[in-house]
C-alpha cells in the first residue's frame, strides 16, 4: 500500500508540472537538479524558433538517464539553461537493428539516416559496394537528421552512425549471432522468396543487419561473398524494383512487423 501511495504520489507530481513544447537530445548527464546548458543552436532553436521562455517546459534524453522533465532559465535575451526536476520515462532498450546500404546522393541520404531512426534502428552504416557511385559520406550530417528524428519520434536513444565503409569489412564485422538480411535482386533464372515469409519462417531474430545495395545492384564478386556468409537470409523486397532510400524503408517494415517491435 504504502509503495501504490508513493507511485501515485510521483504520478501526481509530473502531471502536475507543465506540458513539455519540445524535445532535446543532450550529452550531459541527466538527473533531479542538474543543470544542462544547450548548445547555441540548441539555444537559438528554444528561444527563437519555438519562442520558450523562463519555466517553460522541455523534455530530456540522452540515450543513458531516460526521459526526464526541465524548465527553462533564461540566462539572456536569446540563451538559457535548462534545470532538470522529474524523471517521465525510465531508459529502455531498443530493437538491436542495424541498417547496411551503399550511401545515395546528399537529399535521398538524408532521408535514409532520418527514416531509419523513426524505424528504430541502433545503427546505420554506409558502405561502399562495388557499384556506388557516392565517393565520401557526410556523418556529422548524417548524424544530426538520427537525432533530429530521434527526438521527434520520442525514441530514448540516438542511432549510432557508422564511418564509410567497404562493404568486406563490415560483413566482416557481423558476428554469427547477428542474423543478415540480404535484400537482392533477382538474377536470370533464380528466384528469390519474399522477405516477410522468409522472415516469418526464420522464427525469432534478436539482433539483425539488413542489407541495401546501390542502385546498380550487387556485383557478382559481391553476392558470392554474402551467400558464404553464415547466418545469412536472402529476400526479396518485390516484383518491383526500388531506389534505394525505398527499398531501405520497406526492409526495414518488413522486419519491424514481422520480427520487430512491432510485434511488441
Amino acid at each position: 500500500m504504502v509503495i501504490e501511495m508513493q507511485a501515485l504520489a510521483d504520478y501526481i507530481h509530473i502531471m502536475s508540472k507543465p506540458t513539455p513544447k519540445t524535445r532535446l537530445f543532450v550529452d550531459s548527464d541527466i538527473g533531479s537538479g542538474a543543470i544542462v546548458s544547450p548548445t547555441n543552436d540548441q539555444q537559438h532553436y528554444l528561444t527563437t524558433v519555438m519562442r520558450l521562455g523562463d519555466g517553460d517546459a522541455v523534455a530530456l534524453f540522452n540515450g543513458r538517464d531516460g526521459e526526464w522533465l526541465s524548465q527553462v532559465t533564461m540566462t539572456g535575451r536569446r540563451s538559457c539553461d535548462l534545470v532538470v526536476s522529474a524523471q517521465t520515462r525510465v531508459q529502455t532498450v531498443g530493437p538491436d537493428l542495424w541498417l547496411l546500404f551503399a550511401p545515395v546522393k546528399k537529399a535521398r541520404l538524408d532521408f535514409i539516416a532520418q527514416k531509419a531512426s523513426e524505424m528504430g534502428c541502433s545503427r546505420i552504416w554506409p558502405v561502399r559496394t562495388d557499384y556506388t557511385q557516392v565517393s565520401r559520406v557526410n556523418d556529422d550530417r548524417m548524424l544530426a537528421n538520427a537525432v533530429e528524428a530521434a527526438e521527434q519520434t520520442e525514441r530514448l536513444d540516438v542511432a549510432e552512425v557508422m564511418d564509410y565503409t567497404l562493404l568486406p569489412a563490415a560483413i566482416s564485422a557481423l558476428d554469427d549471432s547477428r542474423t543478415l538480411v540480404f535484400c537482392d535482386e533477382a538474377v536470370a533464372g533464380e528466384r528469390l522468396h519474399n522477405a516477410v515469409d522468409v522472415l516469418a519462417a526464420a522464427g525469432p531474430i534478436s539482433r539483425a543487419a539488413i542489407l541495401i545495395g546501390p542502385e546498380g545492384g550487387f556485383s557478382a564478386d559481391e553476392r558470392l561473398l554474402l551467400q558464404k556468409h553464415e547466418n545469412c537470409l536472402k529476400v526479396s523486397l518485390g516484383p518491383r524494383i526500388l531506389r534505394a532510400d525505398t527499398a531501405a524503408i520497406a526492409a526495414l517494415t518488413c522486419f519491424q512487423s514481422v520480427c520487430g517491435d512491432w510485434t511488441a
